[in-house]
């Protein structure tokens, strides 16, 4: 027997059945599944029901897609840069996408002006009459970013937000409920999400890890499980911390693995305990050197969450140009991520709840303690590490902590632009080769970029 669940109910089972909630609201909101493309409804035990919808082509996800385009980034892939790129502008030209491009309604109900979009008949997402309603034409991939760029930018994600929060604001007084669960590859945007929470009528809001369509798989899983086969569905009492703990469940090299490949290839290489290879890349890190972390289980979703990462110091405002253009290749705009010890978040972000899967971007309370990871509109996605969730990772912050009186490091993706996250050892040693990469911990072993040159 095969089951084929909705798109939407997919991306509603994942986010409703990950959280903590015996019942909820829920809002999904992606570029489209089948003819949906915004889906709201609730959810009870094991029942969930979707009543109400808006279909193709209006969609607020294809709506920032477009602009994603426009701005000269991949579809589906460059979304979170057009989030990073709208911090350096104003939103100039709100009233004009309002009065142009999108009808909103107060129930966050949206109508597209088909006239300007072009996903309908065609391989793109936008026409001349959208290049002329903005008075310049589609940016090229290597073009340079101006200012009118970053303009449109925060223009697109201010309308994103209003968007989110109206339909949050109708499901709130449509079903009275004070949780809502959040799905859909729109549910990324941790700006939109931060404005959700704060200024948005909900109690609680749970937002899975990978809320895109990639979750969206577990979800079909799910809703065969709970609905289909009417399993009992049992909340356990730390259940989102459970769930936190469950986000690596990638490949894992073990030690034998990646000495088998460093001996193999003949790489010099140190080897440390636990304790030993902790205070040194602490101490490698305050000292400004950038390290590669290559540990344990590949974590599940779109963002290294301290198993895949490089590391480096959040106290050096330099730091972010080093990391951009030596290490990741990528354009200067792009912010890094702070990872810091959850029971410290709130002396250096205005959030009081954990944000373990970089879905929260929130003001950062100490700019001038971390200013490598504090964006130009002073905000840092940040990831909240637990003790539970990832002891290593929590334990090297840590030390890091004990160095500085900085509880907080810089953590991003160990790739390079255009490139997956890598996985083996030998895409992981790969890095350090053709980067500025200083250091690379696989395992508990330490191999240095100078003893690559030799």
């Amino acid at each position: 027997e095969i089951i084929f669940p909705e798109h939407h109910m997919s991306h509603a089972a994942y986010a409703f059945y990950t959280s903590p909630f015996k019942e909820s609201a829920i809002l999904s909101i992606d570029g489209v599944g089948e003819w949906t493309t915004t889906s709201f409804g609730t959810a009870q035990d094991n029942s969930i029901k979707l009543t109400d919808d808006i279909r193709w082509p209006h969609s607020v996800g294809l709506f920032y897609s477009a602009f994603t385009y426009f701005l000269g980034f991949k579809v589906n892939e460059g979304e979170y840069k057009l989030m990073g790129l709208s911090a350096y502008g104003k939103p100039k030209y709100y009233d004009l996408i309002l009065k142009e491009l999108i009808d909103v309604k107060d129930d966050g109900s949206i109508h597209l002006n088909m006239k300007y979009f072009a996903f309908t008949y065609d391989k793109v997402m936008t026409n001349d009459k959208f290049s002329e309603l903005f008075g310049i034409s589609r940016r090229e991939k290597n073009e340079k970013t101006e200012q009118i760029h970053f303009d449109i930018g925060a223009s697109a994600q201010k309308v994103l937000e209003d968007v989110v929060l109206k339909m949050a604001n109708h499901i709130h007084k449509k079903t009275q409920m004070k949780n809502l669960c959040f799905g859909g590859g729109v549910a990324l945007n941790g700006v939109a999400n931060y404005n959700l929470l704060k200024n948005g009528p909900f109690e609680n809001i749970h937002i899975p890890p990978s809320p895109g369509d990639g979750g969206s798989a577990v979800g079909c899983a799910q809703y065969l499980y709970y609905i289909h086969k009417k399993n009992k569905r049992i909340i356990e009492t730390d259940q989102a911390k459970r769930i936190r703990e469950n986000v690596y469940v990638g490949p894992q090299f073990d030690d034998e693995e990646i000495k088998h490949f460093l001996d193999s290839n003949k790489i010099t290489y140190q080897k440390f305990d636990r304790q030993s290879l902790l205070q040194n890349t602490a101490k490698l890190i305050s000292d400004g050197k950038i390290v590669g972390w290559y540990q344990g289980k590949m974590e599940w979703g779109p963002r290294s969450l301290g198993n895949r990462s490089i590391l480096a110091d959040p106290r050096e405002a330099k730091m972010k140009d080093i990391l951009n253009e030596k290490i990741k290749h990528r354009e200067s705009f792009r912010p890094f991520a702070p990872s810091i010890l959850e029971e410290h978040t709130t002396d250096y972000f205005d959030i009081d709840i954990p944000s373990p899967y970089m879905l929260m971007v929130t003001s950062v309370k100490q700019p001038d303690k971390i200013p490598a990871v504090t964006h130009v509109d002073g905000t840092g996605r940040l990831q909240t590490v637990s003790k539970q969730a990832n002891p290593l990772y929590y334990d090297l912050i840590n030390e890091f902590y004990k160095l500085t009186d900085v509880p907080v490091v810089i953590n991003t993706s160990m790739n390079v632009m255009g490139e997956p996250i890598v996985n083996t050892p030998e895409q992981a040693y790969n890095m350090i080769k053709k980067t500025d990469m200083d250091y690379i911990v696989m395992g508990n072993n330490l191999v240095s970029k100078l003893d690559t040159e030799v």
